[in-house]
C-alpha cells in the first residue's frame, strides 16, 4: 500500500457519536490523499464502535485503541509512530475542518516551511462565536513564542520528523501544544501562516487549560504592607486606570512589533496585507479587562502584585520574565508608579514565584 500524502493525527476519548462529525469534516476535504488515525486513550462508551463503523465505509480511517492515560500526549506520540504520511496533521476530537484544511496547509508546508498554521472560527457549545479570530494571532517570532500559547494544534501541520527531532509531545497539566512549539521554534525550524480560516474550534470553560494549575508567576511590585497591596490590586482592577494602561500596552506592544520585524524573523501571515499598527490598536482595545489575571502573593514576609504564567516549566517561566521587561516597560512602569503609595520596588529582572 502507497504512503499517504497526510497522516491525521486525532486523540479521542469518550466523544460517542460527535466523533463522526470530526471524522466526516477530514473525509470531506479537497485533498484526499490521507489516512486517519484515531487514538482512542481507553474510550468507555460507544465512541470506538462509532470510529469503527467510519472505518467500515472508508478503509483511510483507522482506530488505534490505548490503554487509559488522561492526556492527549501519550496517543499524539503514538499516532506519529504509526503515521506513514510525508506530512503530519493534528485534529483534536472536538473541532471540525473546513474542505480547504489540508490543501493550505500542503501549500504552506511545501513552500519550505517545516511547520504550518491556519487560521480558525471559535465557537461555544452553542455554535455562538464568543469571539473573532485576530489577524495578529496568525504572526509569530520566537519571541511571541515564548510569550503566549499559540496555535491551537487542530491549526497545525509539520514534516514528518519534526517533532520527534525535538523529543516528541511531553506530558503535564496543559498547554503540551506550546511546550512543543517553543522547543519547535528553539531548534530553528522554519514556520509559514495564514489568517483564512480553515478550522472551527470548540471554546469550552471545562478544558484542561482552564483547569491547570498555574505555579508560576512574575512580580511586578512588592509591598510591605497587606493592606496596600489589596489597595493596589483594587485600584488596578477598578478600571480608573485603563485607559492610561491600553496606551502603554499598545505603545509597548507596537515597539515589540516594530522591533521583530526590523530583526527580519517576524513571520507574517502570506495572506495578510493589513496594516500592523491597526491589528495592535484592535486588539488593545479589544480587551474587556486587564487584570484580572493579576494575584497577591505572600512572599517572604511582603506581597508581590503577581502575574500568572500559564506555561507548565519552570525553565519556560523562567526565560519569558527575563523578556517581559524589554517587552513591556511602560506597563510596568506604570504599576510601580501606581504602588509608590509606600515601600515598593519593581526589579529590572525579575525573580520567579513559585518556580
Amino acid at each position: 500500500m502507497n504512503a499517504p500524502t497526510v497522516s491525521v493525527i486525532c486523540p479521542t476519548y469518550n466523544r460517542s457519536a460527535k466523533i463522526t462529525e470530526t471524522i466526516d469534516s477530514v473525509r470531506a476535504q479537497t485533498l484526499q490523499d490521507w489516512e486517519l488515525l484515531v487514538l482512542s486513550d481507553g474510550s468507555d462508551d460507544d465512541t470506538d464502535d462509532r470510529v469503527r463503523d467510519s472505518a467500515r465505509q472508508d478503509p483511510r480511517v483507522h482506530l488505534h485503541r490505548l490503554d487509559r492515560t488522561g492526556h492527549p500526549s501519550t496517543p499524539r506520540n503514538t499516532g506519529l509512530a504509526l503515521a506513514r504520511g510525508e506530512f503530519i496533521a493534528y485534529l483534536d476530537h472536538d473541532d471540525l475542518w473546513r474542505p480547504d484544511h489540508l490543501t493550505t496547509l500542503l501549500e504552506l508546508l511545501r513552500t519550505g516551511a517545516d511547520f504550518a498554521v491556519t487560521g480558525c472560527t471559535y465557537h461555544d457549545t452553542t455554535g455562538a462565536e464568543p469571539v473573532e479570530f485576530a489577524p495578529l494571532s496568525a504572526f509569530w517570532h520566537p519571541q511571541l513564542q515564548l510569550l503566549g500559547p499559540m496555535f491551537e494544534p487542530s491549526r497545525a501541520g509539520h514534516r514528518r520528523g519534526v517533532v520527534e527531532g525535538v523529543g516528541g509531545w511531553r506530558g503535564g497539566a496543559g498547554l503540551e501544544d506550546w511546550d512543543l512549539w517553543l522547543r519547535i521554534a528553539d531548534a530553528g525550524h522554519t514556520l509559514r501562516t495564514v489568517v483564512r480560516p480553515t478550522a472551527a474550534l470548540l471554546m469550552d470553560g471545562g478544558t484542561r487549560r482552564n483547569r491547570m494549575p498555574r505555579p508560576h508567576r512574575l512580580p511586578l511590585a512588592v509591598v510591605d504592607d497587606a493592606r496596600m497591596a489589596h489597595d493596589v490590586l483594587g485600584e488596578l482592577r477598578s478600571g480608573r486606570h485603563d485607559e492610561a494602561f491600553r496606551a502603554a500596552v499598545f505603545a509597548d506592544t507596537r515597539d515589540w512589533y516594530r522591533r521583530m520585524d526590523e530583526s527580519g524573523d517576524l513571520v507574517k501571515p502570506l495572506d495578510w496585507s493589513g496594516d500592523l499598527d491597526d491589528e495592535i490598536r484592535r486588539v488593545v482595545s479589544g480587551e474587556v479587562r486587564l487584570f484580572d489575571e493579576l494575584v497577591l502573593v505572600p512572599e517572604r514576609g511582603r506581597y508581590a502584585i503577581a502575574r500568572n504564567f500559564l506555561c507548565s516549566r519552570a525553565e519556560h517561566a523562567r526565560r519569558a520574565a527575563l523578556l517581559v521587561p524589554s517587552v513591556q516597560p511602560r506597563v510596568l512602569r506604570l504599576v510601580r508608579e501606581l504602588a509608590q503609595g509606600g515601600p515598593a520596588f519593581l526589579s529590572d529582572e525579575p525573580q520567579l514565584l513559585g518556580s
